[in-house]
């Protein structure tokens, strides 16, 4: 096989002229894919933008279907609510058991904050209190008894009545009588209008035990009731001041609340107690009845609500096992 110089030089040229035109069709190849690409990522953009404002047209009707729902039920709750509150009569139950004073079960400042949510009530008929109480602090019990003569005073045309259970002794007794009117079972415990301070004298133990008290005190009946320190005659006159005050304060009170049903007798105040049927006699209550009875007679077309104080579980578990014994224990004055 033979070749001359001139076959050389041609296919040279044809080499030449063909390298232009494959890279031109490369070139050519290559734009054509980057705009297939770039077409593919309009159209992808533009679908996902298409789903997310289909998406947000869901959401918006969703919500707005919501808050029409919510208008409606509210409009027709209102509606239902008012129609009840037209119709519908309330009589406030209270239940007052346990023993009067800060820590304890009765504490004034649940019960006055529960007398004002009482009194909220545009339908209300009447108030019960369900009184089972042996007493404790003359203070609590005054405080009770204000808010409820209080409240007597501002809404006349609502009765408060109370209905003693076991016992309304002492500031029991204090907080019923603030009521317009008092029943209890004919076996009930009622009244025992009296003040008592208790405690004891041990110094002539701490003499026998041969020990010796030392108290650093500023004001010399600042240790007056201490039971290990003989009690000084003007501490005794003072302390019996005290008493006879708070006596007089629970006296007043009650003679405030019964009027002229109160028959005066020599033991009425004298801090005895009497049964159900004895005080209705001296005029301590007004008649023999138990709640159930009463509602059902005085109130019998009004729907019962009772208002109770809210109590933190720890708080109702502490009371149970005497936690707050220590502060019962300090109080030097109470009712019995």
């Amino acid at each position: 096989m033979s070749w001359t110089e001139e076959q050389d030089k041609k296919n040279a040229m044809d080499t030449i002229t063909e390298a232009p035109e494959s890279i031109e069709l490369q070139e050519q190849n290559e734009t054509d894919s980057k705009l297939w690409l770039l077409l593919e990522k309009t159209l992808n953009e533009s679908l996902i933008e298409k789903r997310r404002a289909r998406r947000w047209k869901i959401f918006f009707r969703l919500t707005t279907l919501v808050i029409i729902l919510a208008i409606v039920g509210g409009t027709i709750g209102k509606m239902t609510l008012d129609t009840n509150s037209l119709n519908d009569k309330e009589v406030a139950i209270i239940p007052m058991r346990g023993v009067i004073g800060a820590g304890s079960e009765i504490q004034a400042s649940e019960y006055v904050s529960l007398l004002d949510d009482v009194y909220k009530s545009t339908n209300l008929q009447g108030v019960v209190i369900e009184m089972n109480s042996p007493g404790g602090s003359p203070v609590h019990s005054g405080i009770i008894y204000d808010a409820i003569r209080q409240k007597e005073e501002l809404y006349p045309a609502i009765p408060v009545i109370v209905v003693v259970e076991d016992m309304a002794a002492s500031g029991g007794y204090y907080i019923a009588s603030a009521a317009d009117e008092i029943y209890a079972d004919k076996a009930s415990l009622v009244g025992s209008i009296g003040v008592i301070s208790a405690g004891w004298d041990a110094t002539e133990l701490m003499e026998k035990l041969g020990v010796e008290r030392r108290t650093f005190i500023s004001g010399r009946n600042k240790n007056f009731l201490d039971p290990f320190v003989p009690m000084s005659k003007e501490g005794k006159e003072k302390w019996q001041a005290v008493l006879d005050e708070t006596h007089k304060q629970f006296i007043h009170a009650v003679e405030i609340g019964r009027g002229d049903r109160l028959k005066i007798t020599d033991d009425i105040f004298s801090g005895m107690i009497f049964t159900g049927v004895q005080a209705q006699k001296i005029g301590l209550i007004d008649g023999l009845s138990s709640a159930h009875d009463l509602l059902q007679e005085r109130f019998p077309d009004a729907t019962q609500v009772i208002y109770a104080p809210q109590q933190d579980p720890w708080e109702k578990v502490a009371k149970k096992f005497g936690v707050e014994f220590a502060t019962q224990l300090l109080s030097a004055a109470r009712l019995q």
